[in-house]
């Protein structure tokens, strides 16, 4: 390991980066126009690297390409067409006085989120081709449980008596207040819940990386971090582990005790519900939130019913112009038109100047259009095909390939699209499969 640090480049540093630094993505942050995260920041330095040496660039994988085709192409398509078809969003302004301003500038705001996408697609590139990564795969995987336990451990400690970071002046973090409920340095635990997800899944599958006693710790603190996020999409995550007892390799013993822990799970959360009168939290937090988001419901006054209603309104976007959309980032100037035409009664939540769908197929289309959203679709099952196929070849095989059925599900409500958290441990697992999957294949080997 140490030959291999003395050799490790500026691109297997910057991508280190990345990976390690995924966590954190509301503090610290750099104001250059918007907020930059630190692991934005290496992941323009790649695209600029890219750039530069442009005559060395090679796809990683057939994945790359497609996701080229998402994250390049088809954001440069939508942009043209928003250039030459579409009319300057005057009615926005006047709708939103204070909303003229550099950080929504119409000629500018766009071009930004095209730079995201660009980056987004060398950040995903290069993770999969880095062979350093996976060389030093368990000492990568350690890295992402340390950083993830130490999140947590302030995120537990913010959320039940003062979150200091939230103090710090506003050109350093962007992070919003949610008392008692943890959020680790995310902009909420909607977002949080998915980079925890996989900090947890990484400590459950890395147990021979810790003493015994460590590895309780740090999964207890991890698992504990997780629940409080007290986020629905915690429902998907237990029907997939409950689920993979059929669909992954597993003896006896660890299928019963999948059953036996999502069953004793569940009996908890009911049994405490009705012995301590939490029905009306449970309901509140959960069950309305999960009903009001897959239906179309009257009012916005969760959070399950606003995303419901930013998601109604990207589609009626993506209807207006459905072969490329409108160009990514720019559905914030078209959400307004569509404000009182959703059916809702009563309002809580109400649209922003920034608002946009909270649904990342719902927001693809409609920025994207048919165009986007198809190459999205292509890269998701084309990723699905690989963690399938391999999902039985060792312990880490089995963690991504549920880890990635969660940040499928978790993609219902996350948005935008050039997120890089959303994406980061898609490219993991890929250049895992290629680097050590592949390459045990055609040594005739197995990973156990």
């Amino acid at each position: 390991m140490k030959k291999d640090l003395e050799n490790i480049s500026i691109t297997d540093n910057l991508i280190l980066l990345i990976i390690v630094l995924i966590g954190f993505q509301q503090f610290p942050v750099i104001r250059i126009g918007g907020s930059f995260k630190l692991y934005e920041l290496a992941a323009l330095a790649l695209l600029v690297i890219d750039f530069v040496y442009l005559k060395h660039f090679k796809f990683n994988s057939y994945t790359s390409i497609i996701a080229f085709g998402f994250f390049v192409v088809s954001p440069v398509l939508s942009y043209l067409y928003s250039v030459f078809f579409l009319d300057y969003p005057a009615g926005f302004y006047i709708y939103y006085p204070d909303a003229d301003s550099f950080k929504f500038n119409y000629y500018v705001f766009p071009l930004l989120q095209l730079l995201y996408m660009f980056f987004n697609f060398c950040a995903i590139n290069g993770i999969i081709g880095a062979n350093f990564i996976y060389k030093n795969f368990d000492r990568v995987a350690k890295l992402i449980i340390i950083t993830g336990t130490f999140i947590s451990i302030y995120s537990l400690i913010a959320m039940s008596t003062v979150d200091v970071i939230g103090k710090l002046p506003q050109f350093i973090q962007n992070k919003s207040d949610f008392r008692f409920r943890s959020s680790g340095l995310s902009q909420e635990p909607s977002f949080y819940v998915l980079y925890q997800t996989w900090v947890c899944l990484f400590a459950v599958y890395s147990k021979h990386l810790f003493n015994k006693n460590i590895w309780r710790l740090i999964l207890l603190i991890n698992i504990l971090s997780l629940i409080t996020t007290f986020s629905t999409a915690l429902v998907s995550l237990i029907a997939i582990i409950f689920l993979s007892a059929f669909f992954l390799k597993n003896s006896f013993k660890t299928r019963f005790s999948i059953f036996f822990l999502t069953g004793f799970f569940i009996a908890t959360i009911i049994f405490a519900a009705f012995y301590f009168d939490l029905n009306d939290l449970l309901n509140g937090f959960f069950l309305n939130k999960i009903q009001n988001f897959f239906t179309s419901p009257d009012h916005t006054m969760d959070s399950g019913g606003f995303r419901s209603y930013t998601t109604g309104i990207g589609v009626k976007i993506f209807l207006s112009h459905p072969l490329t959309g409108v160009g990514v980032g720019n559905s914030v100037y078209y959400m307004y038109l569509f404000e009182n035409k959703m059916g809702i009664i009563s309002f809580g939540e109400t649209l922003q100047p920034g608002s946009f769908p909270q649904n990342l197929f719902s927001i693809v289309l409609s920025e994207q259009g048919i165009i986007g959203g198809l190459l999205l679709l292509g890269f998701l099952l084309s990723c699905l095909r690989k963690f399938w196929h391999y999902r039985n070849y060792s312990k880490y095989n089995n963690m991504f390939l549920i880890g990635i059925l969660f940040n499928i599900t978790a993609m219902l409500s996350i948005a935008p699209q050039y997120s890089l958290f959303i994406w980061v441990f898609f490219a993991l697992g890929l250049g895992y499969i290629k680097h050590i999957n592949m390459g045990s294949i055609q040594n005739g080997g197995q990973q156990n």
